[in-house]
């Protein structure tokens, strides 16, 4: 997940907090770096985008077989197409502009979809996800899935629950009947069991996996009201 987008969904929220206006949020908005990946356009919106305006524009980003790859993507997210122009929006069904592709910048609402977008459209340290993201076929679906990292990470967590001690003696101590203790003792101390395992695993999960447990999202920010108004954008119709 992009900590650049992260750190200027971070730096936006402490300003709308300080009722800076957005145009001035807009005009200031600094440089969030990692790696390849540069936020650097902050676009008053609702919800708001995060972006990164490139210094080398795309002009095939709007291509007309560059087109049927975004409905592609966009469709395996819940999403519809809205072009405007040069700009080309997904959008939700009920018309919320979630990123924004054209030749000299892309935004989103949210890290994954931006670092999703920029990887599969501006070639900016694509993987294999982002190869596969567009093409067709069953054994492209495999592969997509066998490469998509966020879904091996839920399937450790999963493991480790499975794996978890505790949840075994707990779940033990629900079955078992004790020669020594009462029943209710033993259904107590399965639910101490059961306890210590979600804490355990949160615990693990929130320091290794911190992105299992942070919403990083701009449908979270309270814009200032009146501020900005001139640059919002308001929802879209969808193109299915």
């Amino acid at each position: 997940m992009s900590e650049a987008f992260s750190k200027a969904f971070k730096h936006v929220l402490e300003q709308l907090g300080k009722n800076v206006p957005e145009a001035v949020i807009m005009e200031k908005m600094p440089e969030f770096r990692d790696g390849a990946f540069v936020v650097n356009r902050y676009i008053p919106a609702t919800p708001p985008l995060l972006g990164m305006a490139l210094k080398t524009p795309l002009p095939g980003i709007t291509s007309a077989e560059n087109l049927g790859k975004i409905e592609r993507f966009a469709k395996r997210r819940g999403l519809g197409l809205f072009i405007e122009g040069d700009n080309i929006y997904l959008v939700t069904r009920d018309g919320v502009r979630r990123a924004l592709l054209r030749p000299d910048l892309f935004a989103a609402t949210t890290p994954q979809l931006f670092e999703n977008i920029g990887k599969t459209f501006y070639n900016i340290s694509p993987d294999l996800v982002s190869e596969l993201e567009t093409k067709e076929g069953f054994s492209a679906a495999i592969a997509r899935i066998l490469a998509d990292k966020m879904l091996v990470t839920k399937a450790v967590v999963a493991l480790f629950i499975i794996l978890t001690p505790a949840l075994w003696i707990a779940i033990s101590s629900f079955l078992t009947e004790s020669l020594f203790y009462p029943r209710w003792a033993m259904i107590l101390s399965g639910i101490v069991g059961i306890g210590i395992t979600v804490y355990v695993v949160r615990l693990y999960f929130r320091e290794n996996f911190p992105e299992l447990f942070e919403k990083t999202d701009t449908a979270l920010l309270k814009t200032n009201p009146g501020s900005g108004e001139k640059q919002r954008e308001t929802a879209a119709p969808v193109k299915e």
